[in-house]
């Protein structure tokens, strides 16, 4: 099998996704587009309780709180809680480990400085340690009602739906090929990529490290089993890189016309040169995954700022919050009324059943995934 690496990688699986597509919220210039529609936007308060009034005078005067979170996120959603609430909102910004770590230590020595994190579901296991702080009864809203969210729900990783609370989520899994030397029309089932007419034609981000390779190769390991993972990437030959534009040129070329595990960052910035020989497959028994990505929203008991920490709870699951998070990180918001402006390919779609990464068990069961991967596939 040929590799190839370059350009180290710290991303962790799955929400290492949002990661890398954030990028793309820089380069295609969707932030703007949610400064534009603010000025239409109805009252993200509208409806309030006498309460939250209460809550919103005490957070005012607690006039601070500090929030966890991908960095680039920062300059955005500080300046937007800002001019909508009046509450200076410090970010703490860098590696979702190293904000994981942090909170981690900080919730077992109940020392807690971070008042909220956004990120994936590294800190479950501080459930069942009682360490937690529910989300579900901090919200006050009727702007964060289920009924404004897709499939009229909130939605929780964690079992007991109260803890981590999923604000955006997107399809990823998908076949990436070049039109004019693989007919898309010829890979139907997730079977056909197995035909002996395309070994040594595909590349694929490393599975054997963080990244979305990795991620993806679980989903098909979780969908089809091992065999089907050794099948695909050893049988086929696959060409592995560590490069996440490397994946999607090597496809726009036609080096190897078919890419698994490729970004929408990269595919949406050769669209936008011209290249017009790209094409999405996602084959019909397997039409990929769901991903929540950096969007988690969770909280430890003790928190220095409770009144700010809930009215960015709100806020941040309002209108106004989720166009900041989307426009930033190209992720789909589960918020009904947030215009995506994204592409087609990973957007949910209704009626559509696909396999849910974001949940308890599957996240538990990630080591043992990978470290079956990773000893079917050889080291790097």
């Amino acid at each position: 099998m040929n590799r190839h690496f370059s350009r180290r990688t710290f991303y962790s699986w799955p929400a290492s996704l949002a990661l890398l597509v954030s990028i793309a919220g820089m380069a295609m210039g969707t932030t703007a587009r949610a400064d534009t529609q603010q000025a239409a936007m109805p009252d993200w308060q509208a409806g309030a309780s006498a309460e939250w009034h209460k809550v919103m005078k005490a957070a005012q005067a607690e006039g601070e709180l500090t929030v966890g979170g991908f960095p680039y996120l920062g300059k955005k959603m500080t300046a937007a809680f800002k001019r909508d609430t009046g509450i200076k909102l410090n970010w703490f910004g860098g590696r979702s480990s190293q904000i994981s770590a942090r909170f981690v230590a900080e919730a077992r020595a109940k020392n807690i400085t971070i008042d909220v994190i956004l990120g994936g579901g590294r800190e479950l296991k501080l459930i069942p340690e009682g360490l937690m702080n529910p989300v579900k009864p901090q919200l006050m809203l009727p702007g964060v009602s289920p009924k404004n969210f897709r499939g009229g729900k909130l939605k929780w990783m964690d079992n007991q739906g109260k803890y981590f609370l999923v604000g955006a989520e997107w399809v990823f899994g998908w076949l990436l090929v070049n039109k004019d030397i693989i007919d898309p029309s010829s890979i139907k089932k997730w079977k056909d990529i197995l035909d002996p007419k395309f070994r040594g034609k595909i590349i694929s981000h490393d599975p054997r490290s963080p990244g979305p390779g990795q991620g993806a190769t679980s989903w098909l390991y979780n969908m089809f089993g091992i065999e089907f993972v050794k099948s695909f990437h050893l049988g086929q030959k696959v060409k592995f890189t560590r490069d996440n534009r490397q994946v999607v040129e090597s496809v726009v070329r036609g080096t190897t016309p078919i890419a698994f595990g490729s970004l929408q960052t990269f595919i949406e910035r050769f669209k936008k040169k011209g290249i017009n020989n790209l094409a999405v497959v996602l084959p019909a028994d397997a039409p990929g995954y769901v991903t929540g990505g950096f969007s988690v929203l969770k909280q430890a008991k003790g928190v220095p700022h409770p009144n700010a920490a809930k009215v960015f709870i709100n806020w941040y699951m309002s209108r106004p919050g989720q166009e900041v998070y989307q426009s930033v990180m190209l992720a789909t918001s589960r918020r009904l009324d947030v215009k995506t402006g994204l592409p087609d390919y990973v957007i949910p779609k209704d009626g559509i059943k696909y396999f849910e990464a974001y949940n308890e068990k599957i996240y538990n069961s990630r080591k043992t995934v990978i470290k079956a991967i990773t000893d079917a596939l050889g080291k790097r």
